[in-house]
């Protein structure tokens, strides 16, 4: 789904002006036990379905034409940014927290990667369990 992101260079992103940053109060509530749909905008692109838990877990399935996998850790709101800390999944990446900000356009958030570039669109929905 396209929200008119502006591609001036391949690693810089501008966020149209309407998008707004959360704070860590409103990332706390908008991502506690919910299904997070992304479409992957940076690296090899990609879909994932993620899912954020209010106790701090999140499990993330993702695809893309590399492959596919499952990564899993745990997450928090800190300072307006969203910090994850990958436990399994990508060594590469496992143990390491990252914080990043996140941001509000219409119906959809948009993550930012480290570089400052956008990493996902997500549509997020309640986390639907079996009774």
């Amino acid at each position: 789904m396209y929200v008119g992101l502006m591609h001036f260079a391949a690693a810089q992103v501008v966020l149209p002006a309407e998008a707004v940053q959360l704070t860590s109060s409103e990332i706390e509530a908008a991502f506690a036990n919910v299904r997070d749909d992304a479409e992957v905008q940076d690296g090899r692109g990609g879909e994932a379905v993620n899912h954020w838990f209010a106790d701090g877990r999140f499990i993330s399935e993702w695809r893309s034409a590399a492959g596919r996998g499952t990564v899993s850790g745990y997450w928090r709101a800190v300072d307006d940014r969203r910090c994850i800390l990958i436990e399994t999944g990508l060594p590469e990446r496992a143990g390491a927290e990252e914080c990043t900000p996140l941001y509000r356009l219409g119906n959809q958030y948009i993550s930012v990667n480290a570089a400052g570039a956008v990493h996902g669109l997500h549509t997020l929905s309640p986390i639907v369990t079996a009774d």
